[in-house]
């Protein structure tokens, strides 16, 4: 019976086009799909680190509660000094992060003011928690204003969600305007900088992007994956934050922690990222993309981040095949990651792409428009 409904409906699935596959990645091709802005993931000194982190073993056995507390504290003690934070605390995925920190926050009484377009991790967050949720305007303070206005006065906390950098369109939420509405209305602000740190201010994120310093009302969530160029994810704030998080957190509570060669290799990632030379040559190949892209009318402002949304709507899955085929990786986004009608390649540069390569992608996407 299981097994015949779900036959069916995956059916649907590939009938609205929607079907979803495994694909390996070939090492060799062409990549503008990783999130690995810096190319940190396969940096021989953060390699070399990972190496050394075997000396605790292969797995860290237990949650951080238990038997799984190794470097750990190390790595949260380099995050919130890079962040400027009183504490930090690292959950097994970013996802986890997101999850874990809203859910236990946000309370029966509460309400959440999230950006339409939030990561699903942000979402499946709040729909955890007990708090009442409402969903602003992307990144329209007037919408923002009026929801807190007409709804705020009766909660006990006013919590305001935004992803720093938005995955999916590569903008930057406007931080500066948020603390503002944040400070006059009594909130706080949770940012989910994963796809900002490591990218903006000079890597250490979107806060410091808009120069504002961390204070009381602000708490950043961050991922390992990305930029860093690993796994697993956090969230810094002041201390009682980290100390009601370890005591509540049902995602950092009951997962095993990650494994002790991980967090040695992230912690060599973070004391690159703050040389400075990674974050610049980034810097100087957004550049590059955004005069390249410009000239072949693919974008018509410049970039201040590394995710390019290339909208061609229906041709989209076509365009995506095209390139595997031309040893090109830039896969296709659709429905429900993004609205219907809004297809698109989400091109990701990185340090190590050239001018070459970004000419290759125009010129392939080009012979098949």
């Amino acid at each position: 019976m299981l097994k015949s409904q779900l036959q069916k409906e995956i059916e649907n699935i590939k009938n609205n086009n929607l079907y979803r596959f495994l694909r390996k990645k070939d090492n060799n091709i062409l990549d503008f799909s990783s999130n690995d802005y810096l190319c940190l993931s396969k940096h021989p000194e953060v390699i070399d680190a990972v190496k050394d982190g075997l000396k605790y073993g292969f797995g860290s056995t237990g949650s951080r509660l238990t038997s799984g507390d190794i470097n750990h504290q190390i790595l949260e003690e380099k995050i919130a000094q890079f962040k400027g934070t009183e504490e930090a605390l690292i959950y097994s995925t970013g996802y986890a992060t997101n999850v874990g920190v809203i859910s236990a926050l946000c309370k029966k009484g509460d309400l959440i003011l999230s950006d339409k377009l939030n990561h699903a991790s942000i979402i499946d967050g709040c729909r955890l928690s007990k708090a009442d949720v409402l969903i602003y305007n992307h990144c329209d303070m007037d919408n923002l204003i009026h929801l807190i206005e007409e709804n705020g006065s009766s909660y006990n906390n006013l919590f305001i969600i935004t992803d720093g950098v938005f995955s999916m369109d590569g903008d930057i939420a406007p931080l500066d305007k948020l603390k503002k509405i944040a400070d006059e209305y009594n909130g706080i602000l949770i940012i989910d900088d994963a796809h900002g740190t490591g990218v903006l201010g000079n890597g250490k994120g979107t806060l410091k992007h808009f120069n504002l310093k961390p204070s009381d009302n602000i708490i950043q969530i961050g991922t390992l994956s990305k930029a860093v160029g690993g796994l697993g994810g956090f969230v810094c704030s002041i201390e009682e934050v980290i100390e009601y998080l370890i005591n509540t957190s049902r995602s950092f509570i009951y997962s095993t922690s990650l494994p002790p060669s991980v967090v040695s290799g992230c912690i060599k990632s973070f004391e690159l990222i703050e040389e400075g030379a990674l974050t610049k040559k980034l810097q100087k190949n957004i550049e590059l993309a955004n005069k390249i892209f410009k000239e072949q009318d693919l974008i018509e402002e410049d970039n201040l981040t590394p995710i390019y949304p290339f909208i061609f709507k229906e041709k989209t899955m076509d365009i995506a095949e095209h390139l595997m085929k031309n040893n090109i990786f830039c896969v296709g986004i659709r429905y429900p990651t993004v609205p219907r009608g809004m297809e698109r390649l989400r091109v990701s540069i990185n340090v190590g792409h050239s001018e070459g390569d970004f000419r290759a992608l125009c010129e392939c996407i080009k012979k098949f428009k």
